[in-house]
């Protein structure tokens, strides 16, 4: 075959392949020209698995001079020079949209400008085009389009079901709304309207008809012409993949797989393996710092320092997850009890004696058979006191519990966890405990895990690790690589509490070891951070696994499931769980505890309906 030029019907089919993949494509299109447009109103219809669409708007509309000229490729109002691409305040930029969108299908816009009578549209068959004509239209743009990919068989091929691209394309619709806060969007999915969002004053309140709950914390940081904003849900509320967590650019809904792992990261010590959270992230930055025209569909972004955008991301979000946001709104919506039921009270718990001995059995350790059954069927309940100093005398066997805490204490101390009642302990493994509206189940490995964590991490940071001299230091034998690399990195080590010495070509000896912390879990450390540092090609960066390492050295010292508590045990480990906002979770992200609402109990037992 001779070489020749193409046509132009053949040239905007290949081009609208670039930029119109799939109908979500062509939606995110329209809806960001009608942004542009200055529209407070957008509505949006689609049907026949995305390949019939009509988006309106109520946007300043097209003169209709240059109504047929917004049809022709590489026309365009956004830029008139090459390095308007880096100053740009729209969305759309290069001209490409409407003639890709009806070169391959049966298209028609129709426009009118607020200062006009009339309105005027021009149509296009698989991009032949009609003259204009007048119409009757409300100020703004209507875009109807019809049989989609019809002259490209190959691409409707190439389409998934209808309900999948109509879920893509509810997708986009929400991405767009959300970062639009101030406009309202109507969307019909056929006849029947899927979601209509009200104008919203903020990127949170626009996130909280997104996620469906008002339990979303937000949180900025700007420095150096950076702004960040994260809007975000608590780890309680978690996907299967990561659909929820959204990510923009210069207002912009992109897909950035570095800061969706600075989200993840942020996450990291919050949730188990295979769960994803609810975020929105939103980032301004300097227009020369970030390119935007490196994708047809913009919807992928590139930066000159990704690592400043890394740790900017993760910083904002972390600070804020630490903080636990969501343990305060709990707290202050968890009334007090203040009954005075004589047999409510812990005094009718006695206290086993501070010695902890591991016993494997599945007895529970209630002190008082009755009391379990007898309690739940209560609605009032007394007000328990917090032991007012964490050197109070141990208690001896047969002494009676001290009260957990006063409800005076609690409205001014904000406390959450020692506002429960402590029964006992379930399997040697669950701490049973209540207030006036739930039963609650508490994980005391979990529970004990993340205090140390967070302790732990807490003295890392301040320089501050105690640590305990080992009588008979630990030994160990390893290969003479793997000596020379802890020798290496003697000076981390001894940052989080383990200190190292040389007594051989291929060995080592443990000197000390942080306090509260067990020899098995520094064993454990150091062979993961052999085996770590082993498998990396490049050097060893310390520092970011740090968060690893603790987390190691809190699983293998907290307290073991089937570990006997006392009364005053495990009192402690609440009032300690109090300590750390985010004490509803471990390290790996596994939930330390379960509620039970007494009105849910009722229910299952047939008590209510």
């Amino acid at each position: 075959m001779s070489i020749s030029y193409l046509n132009k019907q053949v040239i905007d089919q290949i081009a609208a392949g670039e930029v119109v993949e799939r109908p979500s494509h062509l939606v995110k299109e329209l809806i960001e020209n009608a942004i542009d447009a200055g529209s407070t109103k957008i509505e949006v219809r689609f049907d026949n698995g995305g390949r019939d669409i009509v988006v309106q708007d109520n946007g300043k509309g097209i003169a209709p001079s240059e109504l047929a000229l917004a049809l022709d490729r590489h026309s365009t109002s956004k830029i008139s020079e090459y390095e308007d691409i880096w100053n740009l305040s729209s969305y759309g930029f290069r001209g490409e949209a409407l003639a890709s969108i009806s070169a391959v299908s049966d298209f028609e816009i129709i426009s009118r400008q607020p200062d006009s009578k009339t309105a005027h549209s021009v149509q296009s068959k698989f991009g032949e085009k009609s003259d204009v004509a007048t119409t009757q239209l409300p100020v703004g743009t209507l875009v109807r389009v019809s049989q989609l990919f019809e002259n490209t068989p190959v691409r409707i091929k190439f389409l998934k079901t209808a309900s999948y691209e109509h879920s893509l394309i509810k997708q986009v619709i929400k991405a767009m709304a959300l970062i639009n806060y101030k406009v309202e969007f109507k969307v019909f999915d056929g006849p029947k309207m899927v979601f209509q969002t009200p104008q919203a004053a903020t990127l949170k309140e626009r996130a909280q008809w997104l996620f469906g709950d008002e339990n979303v914390f937000s949180a900025s940081k700007q420095v150096d012409g950076f702004e960040v904003e994260a809007v975000f849900m608590s780890p309680y509320a978690v996907e299967r993949n990561s659909k929820n967590i959204w990510v923009f650019v210069q207002n912009r809904w992109v897909q950035d797989k570095m800061i969706q792992s600075a989200v993840m990261e942020s996450y990291k010590n919050l949730l188990m393996h295979g769960e994803y959270p609810r975020v929105v992230i939103n980032i301004n930055c300097p227009k020369d710092f970030v390119d935007i025209n490196i994708h047809p569909a913009k919807s992928q972004v590139k930066f000159s320092d990704t690592q400043k955008v890394f740790r900017l991301v993760y910083h904002t979000l972390e600070k804020a997850l630490s903080s636990g946001p969501w343990k305060e709104m709990v707290a202050a919506s968890v009334p007090l009890a203040d009954g005075h039921s004589a047999e409510m009270t812990t005094e009718t718990m006695t206290m086993s004696s501070m010695t902890m001995p591991i016993h494997h059995s599945t007895q529970s350790s209630f002190k008082d058979p009755q009391l379990f059954s007898a309690q739940f069927q209560k609605k009032v309940f007394p007000a328990p006191q917090l032991f007012a100093d964490r050197q109070m005398p141990i208690p001896t066997e047969g002494s009676k519990a001290a009260p957990v805490m006063a409800s005076t204490q609690a409205a001014n101390e904000n406390v959450y966890w020692q506002q429960y009642q402590v029964i006992g302990q379930v399997d040697l493994t669950y701490i049973v405990c209540q207030n006036a509206e739930k039963m609650v189940l508490v994980d005391q490995h979990a529970a004990h895990e993340r205090v140390l964590f967070e302790r732990l991490l807490h003295h890392y940071k301040n320089g501050s690790i105690g640590i305990q001299k080992l009588l008979i230091p630990l030994s160990m034998d390893l290969e003479v690589d793997q000596v020379e690399l802890l020798l290496k990195h003697q000076e981390q080590l001894d940052k989080i509490g383990i200190q190292i010495e040389q007594t051989g070509p291929a060995s080592i000896c443990i000197l000390g070891i942080p306090t509260e912390i067990k020899e098995n879990g520094v064993l454990k450390l150091i062979h993961q951070f052999i085996n770590e540092s082993e498998a990396v090609s490049t050097s060893y960066v310390f520092e970011n696994r740090v968060k690893d390492f603790v987390a190691t050295l809190a699983c293998h010292s907290a307290i073991r499931a089937g570990q006997s508590l006392s009364q005053f045990e495990m009192e402690k480990l609440l009032a300690d769980m109090d300590e750390y906002p985010l004490s509803s979770f471990c390290p790996h992200g596994r939930p330390v505890n379960l509620e039970f609402s007494f009105k849910y109990l009722e229910k299952e037992f047939g008590r209510i309906n």
